[in-house]
Formats: C-alpha cells, structure tokens, sequence
C-alpha cells in the first residue's frame, strides 16, 4: 500500500486491544485507518460512508464498461 497515503497506520497487536477507540476515531475524524501486521499493511478501515462511496463507483464504472460506446463495433 502506499505510504504516502493519508492513512493512520497501526499494528494489528495494538488495534486488536483497542478495536472501539479505532472505530470511534474513524468515524469521528473521517479518516482510514491502516493495520500493518508484518510491517505490511494490508488492511484499511474507511468510514461507512467512505465505503459507501468506494461501492457506488464501483458499480457506476461497471455500469459504464457494459454500455456500449458511439462509433464502437456494431454501431
């Protein structure tokens, strides 16, 4: 994942004994939180609306792939 990111990053030992204060503080400051576990991190916890949003693009790009594009073959 990229370091760069505006992620708070935390060891999973450590999110493990405070999992409520991490969620609070997510959905409090609305910003991600990543778990390292191995020094890598692998895990982000978005907001609820940040995964809301995240889910719509998606749905919205798969919506665009399947429409057919003008000038495109069988036009």
């Amino acid at each position: 994942m990229d370091e760069e990111c505006d992620i708070f990053g935390m060891q999973i030992s450590h999110v493990r004994a405070v999992l409520g204060f991490v969620c609070r503080e997510v959905a409090r400051t609305g910003r991600p939180m990543g778990i390292r576990r191995y020094r890598a991190m692998d895990v982000v916890i978005v907001p609820l609306a940040e995964w809301r949003r995240l889910v719509r693009l998606e749905a919205e790009m798969a919506t665009a792939e399947e429409t057919p594009q003008p000038g495109g073959q069988g036009a």
